[in-house]
């Protein structure tokens, strides 16, 4: 097995920023003095618990269990959107040739809105597979090339500031990193801004076919 993937007993190759049943934890919440308010901690924090001022989720990084396809590994997928890597082998998903990053997206708009999203990239070699092993992308997919982006937001759970956090007031919540909100979330994945959008070519009369 990969250090970076996982291939199944089949050769399915599982996408490296899915979440695993083996990877989920549990950890202590608290409210902690922060700029004149307050903001999210664990009990037993960590320096690298926060990136861009959030709190992000902690789990294991192991692969193990079970795959969960509904889910992401938080910090894969950071890293994926941090260092433009691909979701699915965690390649570089910068073009070489033109120095542009490959982006495979739904068409349906349902990861997008006013230019945000919060799948990472997809390199070109891992299109054809990732269109090929999912079902509504084989009727959705919609591939672009990607001049630049920056964090936009976060996709986690709300708890209101001064109640003990126990129990989100918001799941799955679209938090951008200028709302007063942003210190009392625990984010589950980064959201970024897309800039110069561009469709990528076909290839041949089937687009992106494996």
């Amino acid at each position: 097995m990969s250090l970076v993937t996982k291939v199944s007993e089949t050769g399915f190759r599982y996408p490296y920023v899915i979440g695993w049943s083996g990877e989920v934890q549990q950890h202590a919440l608290v409210w902690r003095p922060h700029r004149g308010g307050e903001r999210l901690a664990y009990a037993s924090s960590r320096p690298s618990d926060y990136a861009h001022g959030v709190l992000r989720l902690r789990q294991g990084h192991k692969m193990t269990g079970r795959p969960d396809f509904k889910t992401v590994n938080t910090r894969r997928q950071w890293r994926c959107m941090d260092k433009r890597l691909c979701q699915v082998c965690a390649g570089s998903a910068v073009d070489q040739e033109t120095g542009r990053i490959w982006w495979l997206l739904s068409s349906s708009g349902e990861e997008t809105g006013d230019g945000f999203t919060n799948a990472p990239p997809t390199c070109r070699a891992c299109i054809p597979a990732a269109i090929s092993q999912c079902s509504h992308l084989r009727q959705n997919a919609a591939v672009f090339t990607v001049g630049a982006y920056y964090p936009y937001a976060v996709r986690g759970d709300v708890f209101l500031p001064y109640l003990p956090p126990v129990v989100p007031f918001e799941r799955n919540a679209l938090v951008p990193f200028t709302d007063y909100d942003i210190t009392h979330c625990v984010a589950r994945e980064l959201v970024v801004r897309l800039h110069d959008v561009q469709p990528a070519v076909t290839q041949g009369d089937t687009p992106w076919a494996a």
